[in-house]
């Protein structure tokens, strides 16, 4: 199942780079975006199973469109994520969301 993991950082002290490395490890097909490098952002139409955030609510409004056509069947809105608005758009596609933290649901196989 392909996750995307959208606000990824290159570097190893950051919860998104954690979170690739755990889905890599565990054999998940993993897509990464960094926002700030505006020619990813097309990485979003090839779609997902999995949306995994890693952005505040100003950067995902920003991009809320191209989030919202992605449409994952699941979207994961990580500790300082939260987006209420976000996240009754997503709920109102029928996409499942979950407010928690990718790392711990991998780690306790919940994901």
């Amino acid at each position: 199942m392909k996750t995307i993991v959208f606000g990824f950082s290159d570097n190893p002290e950051r919860y998104s780079y954690m979170a690739r490395e755990l889905l890599v490890s565990l054999g998940h097909e993993t897509v990464t975006i960094n926002p700030r490098v505006e020619s990813q952002i097309d990485l979003l139409d090839s779609g997902c199973h999995t949306l995994t955030l890693y952005v505040n609510s100003q950067i995902s409004d920003k991009y809320q469109q191209n989030l919202l056509k992605c449409k994952p069947k699941r979207v994961i809105f990580n500790p300082g994520t939260e987006n209420l608005d976000l996240q009754k758009k997503f709920e109102t596609l029928g996409v499942e969301v979950v407010i928690g933290c990718t790392l711990v649901m991998l780690r306790t196989q919940q994901f």
